[in-house]
């Protein structure tokens, strides 16, 4: 019976967290189709055999934004840096989508 709880407890605990999700990678043209706005730019550094999506999917984990935009990559071959220039936004919903979320529930 302990047991039962115990899990039962601890599945309430997991579900009583907010999910954060980490920002999506988007196409810059992508902007052009919604409602978005800037929050950030931020650069990223990794070692410079790491795979570009990657270091800037961690890059960006943390970061308070929907969505995020690889602008440029450079490399400092002295170093062994690779640095991923990314630019961070957030989504609002406009007029259409509030309508159509209302209908859907």
């Amino acid at each position: 019976m302990k047991k039962v709880l115990s899990a039962a407890l601890f599945c309430v605990s997991l579900l009583s967290f907010q999910a954060v999700a980490a920002p999506e990678l988007i196409a810059k043209s992508t902007l052009d189709f919604g409602n978005f706005e800037k929050t950030a730019d931020v650069d990223i550094e990794g070692n410079i055999h790491e795979d570009v999506l990657r270091l800037a999917e961690r890059g960006v984990q943390e970061e308070n934004a929907d969505y995020f935009v690889i602008d440029q990559v450079r490399e400092d071959t002295h170093k062994d840096l690779l640095i991923v220039s990314v630019t961070l936004y957030r989504e609002f919903a406009t007029d259409d989508q509030t309508m159509l979320d209302a209908r859907v529930g």
